[in-house]
């Protein structure tokens, strides 16, 4: 089963939460760079979800925050942008940051390469009406190191729809089949791009290497509600400073592999034969800090 853009002949293969394997995910995942998996957050969760982030949603302003034209383009001066979600929401630290499904993709496509990950993004992106679409973009960008038909895979993304995705409001455009493009300098032409049109609780799992961008939100009064998930090698640097956004005295209260994934413990790969990284005083994090257990 596949969704289409009207003007693409390409397409993204549709699997649901409840039916399919991660083998399946992962399968689609090397073939296509990404997949929309059905049934990934109940309609009550994301009425949480939604609920606990809107007194963030309402205050937070459209458009960028710096003084950068580039960026403020990427960003979408008609887009709402937030993070700190682990401070902000329980339900996004205790079903989404830890999502099954998730956390089995990012096992088999980053952990062969690092002992452990971390949260590379955890934001909100509301594309209000007549938000103009992204340039294609692949996530990996970040680290141009990182970038290439021959690295390995050094982050996966996942994109939850808190509201509808159509076509209409801005269901992000993707490239099927652009992680595995011997050139990444090459432009898609516009058959080879496909919508994630999804419904409300579902998702798109895609590697940092596959081409996407925002749509174009072409309706009058209907934002489109994503909220944007990702996982990164646990020694490179992350997009978001998670351990920032949340304070010492809620990530006490966190899972071991809640704290892992918000920066709240070290990088160890000594059994890999490497170093720790990310301590304190040469301690992990909660040690250094003097956290009691």
């Amino acid at each position: 089963m596949s969704t289409t853009n009207i003007e693409s002949k390409a397409s993204l293969t549709i699997v649901s939460v409840k039916t399919s394997s991660l083998s399946e995910i992962l399968e689609i995942l090397a073939r296509d760079g990404g997949v929309i998996v059905h049934d990934m957050l109940s309609p009550e969760t994301v009425a949480r979800l939604r609920n606990e982030l809107d007194p963030t949603s309402k205050a937070t302003s459209v458009g960028p925050k710096v003084d950068n034209k580039n960026i403020n383009y990427f960003w979408g001066e008609q887009t709402k942008r937030f993070t700190r979600l682990a401070q902000r929401s329980q339900t996004f630290a205790d079903e989404v940051l830890v999502h099954p499904t998730l956390i089995g993709v990012a096992d088999a496509l980053l952990k062969p390469n690092c002992a452990s990950y971390w949260m590379n993004t955890g934001q909100m992106m509301i594309v209000m009406p007549s938000g103009a679409p992204q340039y294609m973009h692949r996530d990996s960008d970040d680290w141009p190191a990182m970038c290439s038909p021959t690295t390995p895979i050094c982050q996966i993304s996942c994109m939850f729809a808190l509201s509808e995705f159509t076509a209409e409001n801005g269901a992000t455009r993707v490239v099927p089949g652009s992680h595995l493009w011997s050139d990444y300098k090459r432009e898609a032409t516009e058959s080879e791009i496909a919508q994630a049109v999804m419904p409300l609780g579902s998702a798109m799992i895609y590697t940092g290497k596959v081409l996407h961008s925002a749509g174009a939100n072409k309706t009058q009064n209907e934002p489109r509600y994503g909220m944007h998930l990702s996982y990164l090698l646990g020694w490179l640097t992350p997009e978001e400073a998670g351990c920032l956004g949340v304070t010492e005295e809620r990530a006490k209260t966190f899972t071991k592999q809640q704290q892992q994934l918000l920066g709240y413990r070290c990088y160890d790969a000594s059994d890999l034969n490497g170093g720790r990284l990310w301590t304190v005083d040469y301690e992990d994090v909660p040690t250094g800090l003097g956290w009691t257990q």
